[in-house]
């Protein structure tokens, strides 16, 4: 017996979407024939070098030439332009559908697809992230269509004023380390401290401040580039495997959600930085966090004393644990199962 078919659209920017994507596809494959949906040829091939699974790569959307109007996150569907490509793409799209027969649409974001394809007859799932999406009504609208909304993380840490709760599944934070099963060490590695960088353009005056105590050691992950700082400090580039490249127990991190769940199932005490984003998502998670009693909030704008006074505490900080699964990929397949399959 055929399996029915599912639309899974994956978002290009960031590395999250994809990891998301790498977890979730073998669980979704068990109930469903997945085919991934993309917007360009780079996470086109992306996935087709990870799985063999079946890609629709839509067309771009923009003229040649086009100049991308800076997104306010204000009108709906402001940066799309008044061209013929974004009918070329929505009709590469419905075509797609009308071939396919897909039973749903699981819409990793991009809120403009997820109202096209409901408009064209396909039920839509939404992934919902933090943040502040009450002023952008192309974000709006995709929620109240949206037939079901699944969180990655859990219920308790939603943030207080979100509105769709009552049709949002949480399957908790999903990680390709939770399976590891870590255990703290019963001599933590306190005095080492590791500077997770998510993108390559943190300023040097605010590593200077993080890593001006010479009594701890500092290792930096993910830079991009080199920084002048101490003896104390030791910078590793990008790394394949962030579980083998963190021993210490204190990471600071930016707060997008894949890297949060990744460093809470490795059992890292977390102090967070979060990076700007649309919809200030990783500051409103960031600050749920804290609230929780989950990790520690720090700012740019701190001096060396208090980055020092921080890790102070981070060192006496015991975070709340059990907050991933690694059946979280399961739950989603099978909440998937009991809607469209």
């Amino acid at each position: 017996m055929s399996k029915p078919t599912l639309f899974y659209f994956v978002h290009a920017h960031g590395n999250g979407h994809r990891a998301t994507f790498n977890m979730l596809y073998p669980a979704l494959l068990e109930f469903f024939d997945v085919i991934a949906v993309t917007t360009n040829s780079e996470i086109t091939g992306y996935i087709n070098g990870k799985h063999d699974v079946k890609v629709i790569e839509l067309p771009p959307k923009y003229p040649d030439g086009y100049v991308i109007p800076e997104h306010t996150f204000s009108r709906a569907f402001e940066v799309t332009p008044y061209a013929v490509e974004p009918a070329q793409r929505a009709k590469a799209l419905a075509e797609a559908i009308e071939h396919y027969r897909p039973k749903a649409f699981y819409c990793d974001g991009v809120p403009e697809l997820a109202i096209m394809v409901r408009g064209m007859g396909v039920p839509v799932v939404l992934v919902h992230l933090h943040g502040d999406v009450t002023d952008d009504p192309t974000q709006v609208f995709a929620h109240q269509l949206a037939d079901h909304i699944i969180a990655h993380f859990p219920s308790f840490v939603e943030q207080e004023d979100y509105q769709f709760a009552f049709k949002t599944f949480y399957s908790g934070y999903i990680s390709k380390y939770a399976e590891l099963d870590i255990e703290q060490n019963s001599l933590p590695e306190i005095n080492n401290v590791t500077v997770l960088l998510g993108y390559d353009n943190c300023e040097e005056r605010i590593l200077k401040n993080i890593t001006q105590d010479e009594n701890t050691r500092f290792t930096i992950v993910g830079n991009k580039q080199s920084y002048n700082l101490g003896n104390n400090c030791t910078l590793l580039g990008k790394v394949d495997d962030v579980s083998k490249a963190i021993v210490a127990e204190i990471v600071i991190t930016a707060a997008g959600q894949n890297t949060i769940a990744e460093l809470l199932s490795l059992n890292k005490r977390l102090i967070l930085l979060p990076e700007p984003r649309p919809y200030n998502e990783q500051a409103v998670h960031a600050q749920v966090l804290a609230n929780k009693g989950i990790a520690l909030l720090a700012e740019e704008t701190f001096n060396a004393k208090q980055w020092q006074e921080l890790i102070a505490k981070a060192k006496t900080f015991k975070p709340k644990k059990s907050l991933t699964s690694a059946s979280s990929p399961q739950l989603i397949a099978q909440q998937m199962k009991e809607w469209y399959a």
